[in-house]
């Protein structure tokens, strides 16, 4: 009776089991593969530095002789300045020249003021010009090579000291002519000489600085 009752029992058992839905499966998903980077194009190597111009030995004997042709117009320029500087002390001291009524001592070209003040005046113009060729030429020089950074400075200096060559010529014409009374002349060759110095001197002060940034190129030029 007993092993009835289990065999019954096991046989709902089975049918229950039977009756069960099977599970269903669960849909794969496709992995995909991550792209592959292109690969990058090939950079071309940037240079830094252009090509350092060949400085040859004549352009090197040629810049030598351009700065010492700046370098002399310069210090005559400077002897100029002290020149003038010393007519100028004169006059204010002196009270030169004397009044047109003084006809016993007139003012003469010959006196200390005057002479002080045209060789200053010449002095000055002569060592501007110097320095005008001297700084010019290194200019040239630089710019065959394709490294002159410009010549504002030297086109202003050379404007301002051009105008003081005309003054310094138009105080010989008012000290060596008897275009007026002895007064008045020497008044003019006085203002004339030592306005045409001041300039050169303005212009050679422009000079200098010119010269300072061309002597640095030609520094960074020859340098290694």
């Amino acid at each position: 009776m007993r092993a009835l009752s289990f065999v019954v029992v096991l046989g709902f058992a089975f049918s229950a089991a039977a009756q069960e839905p099977a599970p269903s499966p669960q849909p794969s998903v496709p992995v995909q593969a991550s792209p592959t980077p292109a690969p990058l194009p090939d950079t071309p190597t940037l240079t830094l530095h252009s090509p350092r111009p060949v400085i040859t030995p004549q352009m090197a004997s040629r810049w030598r002789g351009a700065r010492t042709l700046y370098i002399f117009g310069d210090l005559i320029g400077l002897a100029g300045t002290g020149l003038s500087l010393s007519s100028a002390i004169y006059v204010f001291a002196t009270g030169y020249p004397p009044s047109a009524d003084d006809f016993v001592h007139p003012a003469k070209a010959s006196d200390t003021g005057p002479v002080l003040a045209e060789v200053g005046a010449a002095a000055s113009a002569v060592g501007f010009a110097m320095s005008a060729g001297g700084l010019g030429w290194q200019h040239h020089l630089l710019d065959e090579l394709g490294a002159d950074r410009g010549r504002g400075l030297f086109i202003g200096g050379t404007a301002v000291g051009v105008i003081g060559l005309v003054a310094v010529a138009a105080s010989y014409f008012f000290g060596f002519t008897n275009y007026l009374n002895p007064h008045d002349r020497t008044v003019a060759a006085l203002s004339t000489s030592l306005g045409g110095a001041a300039l050169c001197a303005t212009g050679s002060l422009l000079y200098s600085v010119d010269s300072s940034r061309v002597k640095q190129v030609w520094r960074d030029l020859t340098s290694f």
